[in-house]
This record gives structure tokens, C-alpha cells and sequence, in this order.
């Protein structure tokens, strides 16, 4: 067991953590995989060594993140684990590629040499059954930790991982956010909107843009006219402004949420972390439902793998009744492995032209995700921003010739995580409506007030 301590104690370095009665509580999780490892290979050394290569694994992944996103590991990123590996360069260059190569080496070797060298112990089946016995036993006592709840609990990740443990802060906030969800939920059942009796239904085009705000608030190399659809259509529009979003550079799942739900991080609780990861699974209050419960057809179209972030259960339990993900752009044009931008605008300018009821489209779009790779990244983006305005130019002369009035909401997920963008989170939205110009009134909201602008353009109770 003594061979994990090294791990463990740089883990808990990393994360500031201070000696406290929760410590023992911090360690049990790596006791239970020790116990595990050791009862199925009687070898104690590598069943240690295996939990600090954890240790160091999660070190190395906490860092990273708190480089590229100002913030530590969270309990619900244990639900992106896979990610990681399908989707690599969404997250390995965070890390660096001579971090993950060397590291991976190094443990590969350890491990391969503590199996060669470590003699296994003469473990009767009897104590072998007692070691898993015991791991099982204590397992279950960290999956319901909460009568070791402490009083002073911050509940955000960072506080409560200087003041408890990393891994005691992933079981606390684990359970917590389990025990409240249920209730948190059903608070904010699915509902129909009402329409004024008479008044016209339009379309509902709602647009996620990847990493996009508008470049000339923040890079002084941006030229004045980079984006001239934005400027058009905020020229028009009913509001417009900064969007402030609850992260940096990543987190997408958070933004999108806000805007579909209307719910802000105190209805979520924990779960506000990532409402992908379990919160947003079941049946719960969105603009979908709202809308299909007033007759609408409802879609979400996302040009990429539909597990990501859950969003391939996610979407149906947000009311979406189509979820077409990269199966449905298979032969689209992509640039960087990821489908166009002008290839998803065609699809939703297809979508709207055919159209026969009240439809909600809403789309993510995926085209300009990091890495922005080449001598300058930031010159990279602003040309990918580029072609996310001539989308918006395709789709906002789509909804122009609609026959039906169309409200268009358009903001960015969050900034790119590239240093000229670092000091804040804000981003940019607007909401315009094909059949009433607006001015262009400035109107700086969060995700949940963006949500209410949508509900308000769209003359929706």
C-alpha cells in the first residue's frame, strides 16, 4: 500500500489540499483499488504502484485543465473519460503531446516490470476472498458518503478540493448532486407554451456556433469587416450583445442547456458541473417540449458523433423528437475530419424552405472547434469565424424567402481557448425575427436571459 503514497500525496498537492479529518476519506478510494488489485493478483506492489499511476494520471489531467479552463476536475468528468480516447485532439493537445507519449511510456514500463519482478504472494483463496470482501465493503461505503457530509461544503470543486481531497470532494459531490437530482428535476416539468389565439407560429431556429464571439472586441488584427452577416442581422435585431457563458474556452454543454432550459446554475445544484452528465437525461422544462407541445416539429441537427456528451439521450429527453447527428452528413464537405459550416446552413436552408408546419431547428454547429493548428491559431479562428458568418448569411436569406415569419437565434458556446481571449467568458448573441426589425438594442445577457429573449421574440408564454 505504501507505493501509492507518492501519487497520492502530489495529487493532493496539486489541488492544494490541506490536512483535515476528511483525509482518510480522501484516501479510501485508492485503499478500495488496492484491496481489488491485490486480491486478483497477489501482488501488493503493483496493485500500489497501479493506484499512483492513477494518482499521477489524474494530477497530469487537473493541471491541464486548470491551464486551459481556470478550474480543477469535477466529479462529472469522470462521464467524459471516453471522450478522451474517441476523440483525442479535442483534449490531448491540453497536455501536450510529449506529456501524454512519455507518460504513457513510463507507466507502460513500470508496470510491465513490477509484473516481471514482483514475486505474487502465497494468498490462500480464503484471504483473497477477504481482500475483495473488503474492497466491496468499503466501496459501498463511499458510494453514500453523506453522513461524513461537512457542514462547511462549498459545494464548488475547487474550494472543496483545497479543503477535503480531490477524490473525497469527487464522492461527496458525486452522491450529493445524486440525492438532490431527482427532486431538482421534477421541479421544472416539461410544458407546453401558449400562443396568443390568432397570432402567427414562426419557425425557431436557434444556432450554437462553435467557440465563437466576435473577434474585433478582443484581437486588435481582426479587420473591420470579418463578419458582415452579424453585423446585418444585429443591425436588425430585436437584441443584441455580449452573452456572458458559465465557462472558458470549453464546457459547451453548460451554454447549451442554459439557453434550451432557462435554468440557471441554483436549479441544478452540483449537476450545473455538466447537465449532460445525468440531470438532462430524463424529461425536464426546454424549449423543445414547450414548442412540440404547442404543435411544432421539433429537430436538432449536430454534425458529429451523437454520444458526445450524451447528446444522443440527452436531445430526446430535452423534447427534440429528430436528433440527426454525423450519420446524416456523412458525405458532406469537412475540412480538419469536421463537417462544414456551409454544409450544415445548407441543410437548415433545405429544412426551412420544405417545412409544412411550426418547426424548431436547432443546430450545433462543430466546424470551428480547436485546435486551430499552424503558426498563428488565432488568425486560424478568425478565418473559421469568417465562415461562420457566411452560414449565418446563407440561413438568415433562407428564413428571409420563408413563407412563414422566422425567429433567428444565433451566440457563441463559449470563447476560444487561445491567450488573446483569456479575462473573461463573454461571448455574443443575437435574436432577430424575419417579420419585425428590430434596432439592434444592446442587451448583455447570460444563457438563462438569452433563453427569455427567445421566449419573447417568439410571443410565447
Amino acid at each position: 500500500m505504501l507505493a501509492v503514497l507518492p501519487g497520492w500525496v502530489w495529487l493532493r498537492h496539486g489541488a492544494g489540499a490541506r490536512l483535515g479529518p476528511f483525509v482518510a476519506l480522501d484516501a479510501a478510494p485508492l485503499l478500495v483499488l488496492w484491496l481489488a488489485v491485490t486480491a486478483a493478483t497477489s501482488r501488493p506492489v503493483l496493485a500500489g504502484a497501479a493506484a499512483a499511476g492513477i494518482c499521477v494520471f489524474l494530477d497530469v489531467a487537473d493541471r491541464a485543465k486548470r491551464a486551459a479552463l481556470a478550474e480543477p476536475l469535477a466529479f462529472t468528468d469522470g462521464g467524459l473519460l471516453w471522450q478522451v480516447v474517441a476523440h483525442p485532439k479535442f483534449y490531448l493537445p491540453a497536455v501536450g503531446r510529449k506529456m501524454v507519449a512519455g507518460g504513457t511510456t513510463a507507466v507502460t514500463l513500470s508496470l510491465v516490470a513490477l509484473v516481471a519482478l514482483e514475486r505474487p504472494l502465497a494468498l490462500s483463496p480464503a484471504m483473497r476472498g477477504l481482500l475483495a470482501v473488503a474492497a466491496m465493503a468499503l466501496a459501498a461505503i463511499l458510494w453514500r458518503p453523506l453522513w461524513l457530509l461537512p457542514a462547511d461544503l462549498a459545494r464548488t470543486p475547487e474550494a472543496d478540493s483545497a479543503a477535503y481531497g480531490p477524490l473525497a470532494t469527487f464522492a461527496l459531490h458525486a452522491r450529493l448532486a445524486a440525492v438532490e437530482r431527482d427532486a431538482r428535476r421534477a421541479a421544472y416539468p416539461p410544458a407546453p407554451a401558449i400562443f396568443a389565439s390568432g397570432a402567427a407560429q414562426p419557425h425557431l431556429l436557434l444556432l450554437q456556433l462553435e467557440s465563437f464571439c466576435d473577434p474585433r472586441g478582443l484581437d486588435p488584427e481582426a479587420p473591420a469587416g470579418l463578419l458582415p452577416h452579424w453585423d446585418a442581422l444585429s443591425a436588425e435585431a430585436m437584441v443584441r450583445g455580449w452573452l456572458t457563458v458559465p465557462g472558458f474556452g470549453a464546457n459547451t454543454m453548460r451554454t447549451e442547456f442554459g439557453v434550451l432550459s432557462g435554468l440557471g446554475d441554483a436549479a441544478l445544484g452540483l449537476d450545473a458541473l455538466n447537465p449532460y452528465f445525468r440531470f438532462a437525461r430524463k424529461p425536464v422544462a426546454s424549449l423543445a417540449w414547450a414548442l412540440r407541445g404547442a404543435g411544432y416539429a421539433t429537430s436538432c441537427l449536430h454534425p458529429y458523433d451523437p454520444r458526445f456528451f450524451g447528446r444522443d439521450r440527452v436531445m430526446p429527453a430535452l423534447g427534440f423528437a429528430h436528433f440527426g447527428a454525423e450519420a446524416e452528413f456523412r458525405d458532406s464537405p469537412r475540412e480538419e475530419g469536421l463537417v462544414t459550416d456551409a454544409a450544415l446552413g445548407q441543410r437548415l436552408a433545405w429544412e426551412l424552405r420544405d417545412a409544412t408546419a411550426p418547426t424548431f431547428l436547432c443546430a450545433i454547429t462543430v466546424a470551428a472547434h480547436g485546435p486551430w493548428r499552424g503558426e498563428d491559431p488565432t488568425a486560424v479562428w478568425r478565418a473559421r469565424m469568417a465562415k461562420t458568418d457566411a452560414m449565418l448569411g446563407l440561413v438568415a436569406e433562407a428564413a428571409r424567402s420563408c413563407g412563414r415569419p422566422v425567429v433567428l437565434a444565433a451566440f457563441g458556446d463559449h470563447r476560444p481557448a487561445l491567450p488573446f481571449a483569456r479575462g473573461g467568458v463573454e461571448t455574443d448573441h443575437l435574436v432577430w425575427r424575419s417579420d419585425a426589425p428590430g434596432t439592434g438594442t444592446a442587451s448583455n445577457l447570460d444563457a438563462t436571459g438569452l433563453h427569455r429573449a427567445i421566449r419573447a421574440a417568439m410571443r410565447m408564454g
